[in-house]
């Protein structure tokens, strides 16, 4: 009896220690039974060795039950721990099965040898040749068992990650002792037998977890400078957001093509899963960049152009154009042919929404006549962005900047889909050069839109200090235009 007084004692103190250990910790969860039947089982025995019980084949079996489950699975725990250090990372599912199930074979095995004097070397024997049988009946199976053992083993990819098999790819879900399970870009499931995931070269896209690089190909015309489309490329990607900063976005020439120059724009983004949002925003900012710099991007094709006798169906541009100059008090000093060459000398551009068409504190030297769509014109007051006014169809802005070449007073950014005709200083030199009167008819029409403005309540827009004389305002706007043009 004192050895079942020490035993009992002190197995109930462990085993209270490791429940409350389990309580922190609930990795240790799984040891609080099978010790508890330990300590059990050793006092089971304490009482064999002193004769209270008949010593017996079974009695040893029910003793040695909970000790092999509690060596597995406290194995099992250190395995776990140290995976999760050396790896960063938990032990796949599987491999704690495998490693379990090794574990309880071998202890069996022992067990049956050592306490039951089970013969192993004629099982073993048998074992192999139904091992061969079962193993050719289950040779996929087997193989795709330790394909996924070697996958776990050494981790090319993770749950989450972002991969390519052979010509597949998809978001890993799940990789089980059989197959690999993909979620596609189109949202359905794929699922990959591991041992021909093993077989293919596998790329991983989501590691490292720095950013990654994409790459968007276009080809340009001939006849359009190489700075220019590098410069064009390179504005158009300042505007689209979520690119990484670190390392920069970058263009390049790639090479010359039969009829193109091919340019290709490398990018990063942040996480892979991104890089089809940013590519087709690159993809439909280059379009409205290249078009309103007159980019040609030459593709074949065949053009059949079947002219129908009869009336002009709608109104052409330069018609709606000179409409549009004859209701502006700022042109109304040009004389009928001043007018048509002055709208002979707009250039059509075209915005996508969201873009920014000028920025305030810019220099610029254009004008603007909105032909369709609409514009927000903002300004930053107290560190904030403030809407002024909207701006629509047959509505115009930045003419200071055309007559004065003074820095952009305002914001101005496509609320939409926007199409302008733009002027700048050279188109408008030689009518002014020819026709000095005008700039004075000219800063006339400036000076009372200015003094109406400066009239209204929170003007944000003023730029001259006319002291309430609109005479000095005209004189000053006028010496402006003047030294500007060199007239």
């Amino acid at each position: 009896m004192s050895y079942l007084w020490l035993v009992l004692p002190l197995g109930l103190v462990l085993t209270l220690g490791l429940a409350r250990l389990a309580r922190l910790r609930p990795s240790f969860r799984p040891l609080v039974g099978p010790f508890a039947l330990s300590t059990l089982a050793l006092a089971a025995w304490v009482l064999v060795l002193e004769g209270r019980f008949a010593a017996s084949n079974w009695v040893l079996l029910l003793i040695l039950i909970p000790l092999l489950v509690f060596f597995v699975r406290a194995t099992g725990i250190a395995f776990q721990a140290v995976f999760s250090r050396r790896q960063g990372a938990a032990p796949p599912s599987l491999l704690d099965s495998v490693i379990a199930v090794l574990l309880y074979g071998v202890g069996a095995a022992v067990v049956a040898h050592r306490w039951f004097g089970v013969e192993l070397t004629l099982f073993l024997g048998t074992s192999a040749v139904v091992g061969a049988v079962v193993g050719l009946a289950l040779q996929d199976s087997l193989g795709n068992l330790f394909a996924g053992i070697a996958l776990h083993t050494e981790a090319p990819f993770r749950v989450g990650d972002w991969v390519k098999v052979g010509d597949r790819d998809g978001k890993v879900e799940q990789i089980s002792w059989r197959a690999t399970r993909l979620r596609t870009w189109d949202g359905d499931t794929l699922t990959v037998p591991n041992n021909e995931v093993a077989r293919h070269v596998i790329l991983n896209y989501s590691l490292p977890r720095a950013p990654h690089s994409r790459l968007v190909s276009v080809g340009v015309s001939y006849h359009t400078p190489p700075n220019k489309v590098v410069s064009v490329l390179e504005g158009l990607l300042a505007q689209v957001q979520g690119l990484a900063s670190d390392p920069p976005p970058g263009v390049r020439v790639a090479h010359y093509d039969e009829s193109t120059i091919r340019y290709e724009v490398r990018y990063w983004v942040p996480a892979y899963e991104d890089y089809r949002r940013l590519e087709s925003e690159i993809h439909r900012l280059i379009w409205y960049h290249f078009r309103r710099h007159g980019i040609e991007i030459p593709f074949p094709s065949r053009h059949v152009y079947i002219h129908q006798a009869g009336a002009e169906s709608g109104e052409s541009s330069t018609t709606r154009l000179q409409r549009a100059l004859r209701g502006i008090d700022l042109f109304r000093p040009l004389s009928d042919d001043e007018l048509r060459a002055a709208a002979g000398r707009f250039r059509p551009l075209h915005y996508a929404g969201g873009e920014r068409i000028i920025e305030e504190g810019a220099p610029g030297d254009s004008f603007f006549l909105i032909d369709s769509g609409e514009v927000q014109v903002s300004k930053k007051l107290g560190g904030f962005s403030r809407e002024l006014a909207r701006l629509m169809e047959g509505q115009f802005f930045g003419e200071m900047a055309l007559l004065t070449g003074e820095p952009r007073a305002a914001t101005v950014v496509a609320a939409g889909d926007v199409d302008v005709f733009v002027l700048d200083k050279n188109g408008f030199q030689d009518i002014i050069a020819a026709n000095p009167e005008i700039a004075v008819d000219m800063s006339s029409i400036l000076a009372e839109r200015r003094e109406a403005l400066s009239q209204a309540e929170d003007d944000v827009t003023h730029r001259f200090d006319t002291h309430r004389n609109p005479a000095e305002l005209k004189a000053r706007i006028l010496d402006r235009i003047r030294r500007y043009f060199g007239v």
